[in-house]
């Protein structure tokens, strides 16, 4: 119960213009289950943010009523890593869809984690049995079968290695003027500028640079609007101010 008196703070405190009576009556519902994240330090714990839902069996779906992580915690993986636990534990269930009424602060969110403003669930499968909200925009997740939401991270990991190694092995290095790549290992592949004492020529080497009309001089207005832009016009020509006997 201290468990859920504390999550319910964190989602009052996140969602100042929820009702706290109507995420009270959500979270003490008998119909709503909560997945917790709860940081032990010693003998005392924590909660530092959940998800409150209800599932629909029959129906095979799950409604996220709420989902939350404390300000101190975000941006640090808390919610990715809690939205994943909550879709490997929903596949134990045999359940095949996520939905939910996302704000427009949390449509980000949502879908980084899967979810589609387009929902794919079939409509007669939800309607009537979730509530509707009118400021929320109606989400949707299909939870694969064949997906290991528990390791995902990790598959992904294993799967931009192939990809990199199988990459490594049709690549062809070229090599153009003032550019050159050498090497086979990852750090010795990165571009290594000549160093070239006549500023002038360095730019004409680049293919493409002298036929599109570009000149050193145009260089020199460029660098002068930089650096002081208070003495020289959008062209790059500098001003030349009078003063004032």
């Amino acid at each position: 119960m201290k468990l859920l008196i504390e999550l319910k703070n964190i989602i009052s405190k996140q969602l100042p213009k929820m009702p706290r009576e109507y995420i009270s009556r959500l979270i003490m519902d008998r119909n709503h289950e909560s997945m917790l994240i709860v940081r032990n330090k010693g003998k005392v714990s924590r909660v530092i943010g959940g998800v409150v839902y209800r599932v629909f069996e029959a129906n095979k779906f799950v409604e996220i009523a709420f989902l939350a992580i404390t300000s101190l915690e975000q941006v640090k993986g808390y919610g990715t890593r809690l939205m994943n636990k909550l879709k490997a534990y929903l596949q134990t269930r045999k359940l095949k869809y996520m939905l939910t009424y996302a704000d427009n602060n949390a449509i980000g969110y949502f879908k980084k984690q899967g979810f589609s403003t387009i929902p794919r669930m079939p409509k007669h499968l939800w309607l009537g049995y979730i509530k509707d909200y009118d400021s929320g925009t109606l989400m949707d997740c299909y939870l694969n079968p064949n997906i290991d939401y528990d390791n995902i991270s990790r598959d992904l990991d294993n799967q931009k290695a192939v990809l990199l190694e199988t990459v490594k092995r049709f690549y062809t290095l070229k090599k153009y003027n003032g550019i050159a790549f050498e090497g086979s290992d990852e750090a010795s592949r990165k571009r290594k500028i000549e160093e070239i004492v006549d500023n002038e020529t360095m730019f004409e080497r680049i293919p493409g640079m002298v036929e599109s009309g570009w000149s050193y001089t145009c260089l020199l207005y460029t660098s002068d609007a930089a650096d002081e832009r208070s003495s020289v016009d959008l062209g790059g020509r500098r001003i030349i101010k009078k003063k004032k006997k």
